[in-house]
């Protein structure tokens, strides 16, 4: 049988430091490897921390690698690529003559991750070796990354996310909040400490009552770590400390001044003003949820870029099962909110059928219908704050809510569809609704259409429907509900709220109760 023939990928990540290129051979999912790997330093985010722009020389410099790293891709007959930016490309003000330059002068386009996207990307991987290692499979696990900008906070238990949170306290941010002469006082370690536990205070109230059996660290600073603890790193192996070590470790450590730990670690200044308030930063959330073992992960957000690429390309399976991961965060973000389980599950149900119907002739495509899927179970929560405002304030909540891979655009199209399932589209937007950019309106639209109709089912709140026919006929969509139970109300406020999926999709909806009698009221 003849052999078939393996895919080529390129993976290139610009990141606060480092400028990064990966090249994969895979078949699938299960069936890839890295055939090349390249990295080079950069003070990207030290610049744009600090003066909030790019500058030009490194501007120029950046482009010149990436053309290199395109000439490296020609040679191994890569086309298939993906090039994406985090943290510091994300937050400086000239970012788009950056990502023009490149463009310009390589060819590539540059894809720009928000936090919770570039949390997530690398979350996919190290959730992939952990599984290999068979860690943490049916106990508390909580993922801790720390980058030059940021922090991501995760909780996992029993293969459901059940808390996220990101915050922006990266360890650079950090270096820049305190001078020369603060950084070599004796009084350092202290203020450093004080300051972070104040930063993290949201994330103690949040899990204070959650028992963690491993902490799994990832970030460019653990292999340093390591290396002060007298451990020997292997950067493609997963590595295990005691909690009770590292804790040792830090009580040895948080005396010193950084010119004290440069002399007995060994370490670069620059090393030392990095590698301090990590240390710190982990024994203060280690300190607010204790846990049993340190498991110290080599995975890299490029990994994460990579897998999810060639996951998306070959595995809908293995798609799916990650989307449905997202969604039990997405119930544990309505539980905090006291939503009502049964009616968000049966308003899906009918939204998804609905959907899975239109979806092909009307530009919906999977992550459409993550989205939906989202819409449904969120939709109610601002009645947690308030009965009248309700979809107000589940705007609001929504927005405010850390939704681990979903961007701040998907984050946003989830709150305009929650709000706009009980609100007019169009006709104007007054002051104080949410605003809908042009861009993201058609599918806003659509969704929070088919929410109203799918929310107008369940009126009751009583999960009347069993199963949900949908057909389309003509200019009709046809909705054979399976009922034994007056329907009423759900007909009635159905047939009050289908006016707008008519403007949206051309077609009228119509329900019509099967499979049994109608109760006598």
């Amino acid at each position: 049988m003849k052999k078939s023939k393996y895919n080529t990928l390129a993976a290139i990540h610009i990141g606060s430091e480092l400028v990064s290129l990966q090249i994969v051979e895979y078949k699938d999912i299960e069936k890839f490897k890295v055939i090349e790997q390249l990295t080079h330093k950069v003070r990207l985010g030290e610049e744009t921390f600090k003066n909030k722009r790019i500058p030009f020389t490194m501007i120029g410099e950046i482009c010149e690698l990436l053309k290199g790293y395109k000439r490296l891709m020609g040679e191994y007959g890569t086309e298939d690529y993906t090039v994406q930016a985090t943290t510091a490309v994300r937050e400086a003000e000239n970012q788009a003559y950056f990502l023009d330059r490149i463009y310009v002068t390589t060819g590539f386009t540059v894809t720009v991750v928000d936090m919770p996207r570039e949390i997530y990307t690398k979350y996919t991987a190290i959730r992939r070796t952990l599984e290999k290692e068979g860690i943490g499979e049916r106990c508390g696990v909580l993922l801790v990354d720390i980058s030059s900008g940021g922090l991501g906070i995760t909780y996992v238990r029993d293969g459901r996310i059940k808390y996220q949170q990101n915050l922006h306290i990266g360890i650079i941010r950090i270096k820049e909040d305190f001078s020369n002469a603060q950084k070599s006082s004796l009084h350092f370690s202290r203020a450093l400490t004080e300051y972070i536990s104040s930063t993290i205070g949201p994330v103690r109230r949040d899990l204070e009552k959650e028992s963690v059996n491993y902490f799994v660290l990832s970030g460019t600073e653990t292999e340093l770590i390591l290396k002060m603890l007298g451990r020997e790193s292997n950067k493609s192996k997963v590595e295990r400390v005691q909690a009770s070590d590292f804790i040792d470790f830090y009580g040895s450590l948080r005396s010193m001044n950084l010119s004290q730990i440069i002399k007995v670690f060994n370490i670069e200044e620059t090393s030392a003003e990095i590698i301090f308030p990590t240390i710190i930063l982990y024994q203060q959330l280690l300190a607010l949820v204790p846990a049993r073992e340190i498991i110290i992960m080599p995975n890299r957000f490029i990994d994460g870029m990579s897998l999810l690429h060639i996951a998306h390309k070959t595995s809908s399976e293995y798609t799916e099962g990650l989307q449905e991961e997202l969604m039990s965060l997405i119930h544990c973000i309505g539980e905090r909110y006291d939503y009502d389980c049964r009616h968000v599950k049966q308003v899906e149900m009918l939204a998804l059928a609905i959907f899975d119907k239109l979806s092909r002739k009307h530009g919906l495509d999977g992550h459409s219908r993550l989205l939906l899927r989202a819409s449904c179970v969120l939709h109610d929560i601002g009645k947690y704050i308030c009965l009248r405002s309700h979809a107000l304030y589940s705007y609001q909540l929504i927005m405010a809510s850390d939704i681990l891979g979903f961007s701040d655009l998907d984050k946003r199209i989830v709150a305009l569809t929650a709000y706009y399932h009980s609100h007019l589209l169009f006709g104007g937007q007054n002051e104080g609704r949410p605003r809908v950019n042009k861009s993201c309106m058609p599918l806003v639209a659509k969704l929070a259409a088919i929410l109203r109709l799918a929310d107008a089912m369940d009126r009751s709140y009583m999960q009347k429907i069993e199963t949900l026919n949908v057909s389309l006929k003509g200019s009709e969509l046809l909705l054979k509900a399976a009922s034994g139970k007056d329907l009423a109300l759900e007909e009635w406020t159905f047939n009050s709220k289908r006016n707008f999926f008519v403007e949206v999709f051309g077609i009228t909806p119509v329900l019509e109760r099967t499979g049994g009698r109608k109760e006598n009221g």
